[in-house]
C-alpha cells in the first residue's frame, strides 16, 4: 500500500490519490448520496451488537477498506501509467520521435 515514506512516482501517485481524496470526492453528490444508507445501517447494526461484535465488526470493515483502498490505488496507478504512455504515443505520432524531451 502507499505510504507517505514513498519517494519518486509512488510519491506523486499518493499525492494525486489525497488531492482527489479530499478536495474532488467529498464533493461529489453521487458519493455522499451512496453514503447516506451506508452511514445509517452501520449505526442500526452497531446498536444491535454487543459490544465484542461491535469491535469485530469494526474490525471487518477496516480490513475491508484497506482492501478496497488497495484496489483503488492499483487502478490508479496503473491508469497512469497508461495515460502517460499514451500521451508519449500520441506526442510521437503527431510530432515525431526525434522531438520530444522527456
Amino acid at each position: 500500500m502507499l505510504t507517505d515514506k514513498d519517494l519518486g512516482i509512488q510519491k506523486y501517485i499518493l499525492d494525486l490519490i489525497c488531492a482527489i481524496d479530499d478536495e474532488i470526492v467529498p464533493e461529489d453528490p453521487e458519493y455522499r448520496e451512496l453514503g447516506k444508507p451506508v452511514d445509517e445501517w452501520k449505526q442500526q447494526l452497531a446498536a444491535k451488537l454487543s459490544p465484542e461484535d461491535a469491535k469485530l465488526l469494526e474490525n471487518y470493515e477496516r480490513s475491508r477498506v484497506s482492501q478496497v483502498c488497495r484496489h483503488e490505488e492499483i487502478l490508479f496507478n496503473e491508469a497512469l501509467m497508461e495515460g502517460m504512455m499514451f500521451g508519449y504515443w500520441v506526442a510521437a505520432i503527431s510530432q515525431g520521435v526525434e522531438k520530444i524531451k522527456v
